[in-house]
């Protein structure tokens, strides 16, 4: 099971944040009575601004980010939000390409005035350096190496650091032994996600049957079957939406050649299983955070925050909404350390302070100061039943060690 940040408390920042609190914001503003001078904060609001792909190539499962967004903010903002300042969003999409994140994020900083930015997306590199050169926090999906490299850049699970063996550590447990990776051809972030996956197969002694792509509408999937059977793999490892997974998988099960292990990067989501049942059967997904069917006060807590607040979403187990719900929670709690009158660096300079941190118990502890950038060890691991109809939890937890490059 899995997920959470580094965070750490250096002395300087501590006395640091001691004193901006002290003293309000940066030339002399009023505490939570008044205005303060930082941009997005006013005596009533604190306006954030929220980057995802709402269209395009990747916006399929990124579009349900904003039920979790709405869902945390909805919580903190019924109990009077942050210091008597309720917290409010502008949105952009992205369309999850570089160049549209960074004008997503120059017209929420600079014409919408935000205080900071949550973003949800693959193309994060896009806006990370101006947002760092500005000093604006930033929460959010650590699909990319950017993440690890600037301050203002939180996440909760990296993907990007060295690579795990925990991944072929199962895979070889449930008896797989040579992997093939499928994936979309995409952005680079998909590439180096797919890399550390054959990494993990690898140091765990499971051969490399190689890479193929496949793209619905694009490319023939009894072709990209007929592939991934004669590379002579067992174990079908998935960067995929899924339904290009689906689609691959009834072309192999239709021909007799169901793989021994399929694992995906994400699916994990009850609606999917609605609409495809036992096309997923056996589909196996990491998770870096408490799964759902682990039940607990967090995950009720989680639940009912999503029927009160995102009810259009539906069904709330699901893996991106979660996963946005704590991305927002994260900025929620950065708030919280940044004081009455928070300002950009009081909210960076307390975040990375936390030590402890665990999104109220939907992730493990992590250290958010000291663990930025390092790729998470510890998985829990869900299965698709035979009937295509429930997740089963067939690891509550397994965590492997980094591979040395």
């Amino acid at each position: 099971m899995r997920r959470r940040h580094s965070q750490l408390r250096l002395a300087t920042a501590a006395l640091t944040l001691t004193a901006a609190t002290a003293t309000g914001c940066a030339g002399g503003a009023a505490g939570a009575a008044g205005d303060c001078d930082t941009p997005g904060v006013t005596k009533d609001e604190i306006r954030i601004g929220v980057i995802y792909p709402d269209t395009g190539a990747v916006s399929g499962p990124l579009q349900a980010s904003r039920a979790g967004i709405d869902a945390r903010l909805g919580l903190i903002n019924a109990k009077g939000g942050i210091n008597g300042r309720k917290i409010v969003y502008e949105w952009r999409d992205d369309q999850g390409t570089p160049e549209t994140n960074a004008n997503a994020a120059r017209d929420l900083v600079e014409h919408q005035k935000v205080f900071g930015v949550i973003e949800s997306t693959v193309a994060a590199s896009g806006s990370a350096q101006y947002l760092s050169d500005q000093g604006i926090p930033v929460t959010g999906l650590a699909a990319e190496g950017v993440w690890s490299k600037y301050r203002n850049m939180f996440s909760f699970s990296y993907t990007t650091g060295a690579p795990v063996d925990t991944y072929g550590t199962f895979v070889k447990s449930r008896g797989g032994s040579r992997a093939l990776l499928l994936q979309t051809a995409l952005s680079g972030s998909v590439s180096d996600v797919g890399t550390k996956w054959i990494q993990s197969m690898q140091a765990a002694g499971i051969s490399d049957g190689g890479t193929v792509s496949y793209t619905p509408g694009a490319d023939n999937p009894a072709a990209v079957a007929q592939r991934i059977i004669a590379s002579g793999a067992d174990t079908l490892v998935a960067i995929t939406d899924t339904d290009a997974l689906v689609q691959v998988l009834a072309q192999l099960r239709s021909s007799g050649n169901a793989p021994k292990v399929v694992m995906a990067t994400n699916g994990y989501d009850a609606e999917l299983l609605k609409r495809y049942g036992a096309g997923m059967a056996g589909v196996t997904v990491p998770l870096f955070y408490r799964p759902f069917e682990s039940g607990g006060p967090a995950i009720a807590a989680y639940v009912d925050a999503m029927n009160r607040y995102a009810p259009q979403i539906g069904q709330p187990q699901r893996d991106i909404p979660l996963m946005s719900f704590i991305q927002t929670d994260m900025f929620v709690r950065g708030l919280e350390e940044a004081g009455d009158c928070p300002t950009r660096q009081g909210f960076i300079d307390g975040l990375r302070a936390v030590t402890n941190y665990d999104s109220e118990g939907l992730i493990q502890p992590i250290d958010i100061a000291h663990g930025q950038g390092r790729q998470t060890t510890c998985y829990a691991f869900v299965q698709v039943n035979e009937a295509g109809t429930a997740f089963d939890v067939v690891k509550e937890q397994l965590c492997g060690k980094e591979i040395a490059s």
